[in-house]
């Protein structure tokens, strides 16, 4: 685990130097929980203008 930890240091640590970058990927697993949930509960969308608007609505929400 060492030596993995020691070939991608820079990019464990990018988080420390960077503060626009995350943590973790849980901001990642959260936006796309929502769609998972309305995927299993209703199955689908009943046409693909409704789906596309559904994603717009959701991208503008998980911008703030």
């Amino acid at each position: 685990m060492w030596k993995r930890f020691k070939a991608h240091e820079a990019a464990i640590l990018l988080f420390a130097k960077e503060p626009h970058v995350a943590f973790t990927n849980n901001r990642a697993e959260q936006d796309l929980r929502i769609t998972k949930v309305k995927q299993k509960v209703s199955g689908c969308f009943r046409a693909e203008v409704y789906a596309h608007a559904y994603c717009r609505f959701q991208l503008s929400a998980n911008d703030g």
